[in-house]
């Protein structure tokens, strides 16, 4: 079942499928693309903002090179780990049907970009 803190959309009630109707087994699973659009659209904002801010961090802190990107890396790590940890409470695949590894790693080049420009 997916729920969604973020957008304040919680799934049907148990027994019930996508479309409204019951299940035969009460067992279905709820997928809402509404509510995973949602979470999409709040996590790029978070991690494009992420870019921005360590671009300023690790160009006031004088990071060049590898310890800027490094710099870069490590907390685009954080702060998806901070997204799975308080919002989605370590159960990615209520939220998502990525892999754990894609969850980590997603958005990466976009948020280089704004890490660069800001560097």
């Amino acid at each position: 079942i997916m729920i969604d803190p973020m957008a304040n959309i919680d799934a049907p009630d148990p027994g019930m499928d996508a479309a409204g109707g019951g299940g035969a087994d009460g067992n279905q699973e709820v997928f809402d693309m509404n509510a995973y659009r949602s979470n999409l659209r709040k996590m790029d904002k978070i991690r494009s903002f992420m870019g921005i801010a360590s671009g300023c961090v690790a160009g006031v802190c004088g990071l060049t090179g590898l310890s800027g990107l490094a710099c870069f890396i490590i907390l685009h790590i954080a702060v998806n780990l901070s997204l799975l940890a308080f919002k989605m409470k370590f159960d990615l695949h209520s939220y998502s049907r990525e892999s754990m590894f894609a969850f980590l790693t997603a958005d990466f080049q976009k948020c280089a970009m704004s890490f660069m420009l800001f560097w």
